[in-house]
């Protein structure tokens, strides 16, 4: 393992070696993406019908705060590679973006392996 990172001279043969592993993590990312926002606002809703049922006015408000607290949660789960990119963009280099390619693209192999070849 630790003799193929030894002969790995630069970031694109890196990528071309993880690219595989690297379709895998964006498909679960991808996968987290989509169902964890509309998980949060399906529960929310719910607990926010439970409460409007109740006809409880404080019942309804504290139910009305979590509803938005977990539909700004939900933005940010779905938002989360932006925020790394713009930070990755700030303070690392630019030879990652070649292995972003492989994660933001998962199903596009031609994508994903045109980065590699560039």
């Amino acid at each position: 393992m630790f003799y193929m990172l030894d002969t790995i001279n630069s970031a694109e043969e890196l990528c071309g070696e993880l690219s595989p592993a690297l379709r895998i993590v964006g498909i679960v990312y991808k996968g987290i993406q989509i169902v964890v926002p509309i998980i949060l606002i399906i529960v929310g809703m719910i607990d926010f019908a439970k409460a409007v049922t109740e006809k409880s006015e404080d019942k309804i408000k504290e139910a009305q705060k979590k509803l938005i607290a977990k539909a700004i949660a939900a933005v940010l789960v779905f938002l989360v590679t932006v925020i790394v990119g713009v930070l990755m963009s700030i303070v690392g280099n630019k030879e990652y973006e070649k292995c972003m390619d492989c994660i933001k693209h998962p199903f596009d192999s031609k994508q994903c392996q045109a980065s590699l070849d560039d």
